[in-house]
């Protein structure tokens, strides 16, 4: 997808890398710390610089998701602009600020009328996001989308999902169902 915002074409492969690269850094990470060699810590040390220094996608360019521009015109509902947003949280890179640029938009988009299709990706943006296992500081803005994009059907799928027994995920699942996140009827 090629938007005015942004170019997506072969986004999905450097997504894919970028969050195994992120993996990679996190594996290391737990080796590293439970057997202190000198050897693991080198291993940690490159899968960090390694992550860091991705090269194959000029980090640069998501900078456009905090511009001004971009902003007011998501903002303001433009189709190109909310398309755009839906689909970068759609593919969820991680990576340095991530987190706050998807909270800029999930803001935004919590108070824009969306088309039905564009509320079905989001919904499934949400349980994916209740499922993953990396950090999310932006998921209390994944929860408030929910008056704008849930269903009492949604709702129960939140109820049903097979989350694992961590307590991190459990409690992203517990959060989504508090009514103060749900229209009231």
């Amino acid at each position: 997808m090629t938007s005015v915002w942004f170019d997506f074409t072969g986004f999905p492969g450097k997504v894919a890398e970028l969050n195994r690269l992120h993996k990679l850094v996190c594996e290391t990470s737990e080796l590293r710390w439970r057997t202190r060699k000198a050897e693991d810590v080198a291993h940690w040390e490159d899968a960090v610089a390694r992550w860091k220094n991705f090269s194959g996608f000029g980090l640069e360019k998501f900078y456009i998701f905090e511009n001004n521009r971009f902003l007011a015109a998501l903002s303001g509902g433009e189709a190109e602009a909310r398309a755009c947003a839906v689909t970068f949280l759609e593919f969820d890179p991680y990576y340095y600020r991530s987190g706050y640029m998807k909270s800029k938009l999930l803001v935004r988009l919590k108070h824009l009328t969306l088309r039905e299709s564009e509320k079905k990706r989001m919904r499934k943006i949400v349980r994916d996001a209740i499922l993953s296992p990396r950090p999310k500081c932006e998921f209390k803005d994944y929860a408030r989308l929910l008056k704008n994009i849930g269903t009492p059907e949604f709702r129960q799928v939140i109820r049903n999902l097979p989350v694992p027994d961590v307590p991190y995920l459990s409690a992203r699942r517990s959060c989504c169902l508090l009514d103060v996140y749900w229209k009231s009827s």
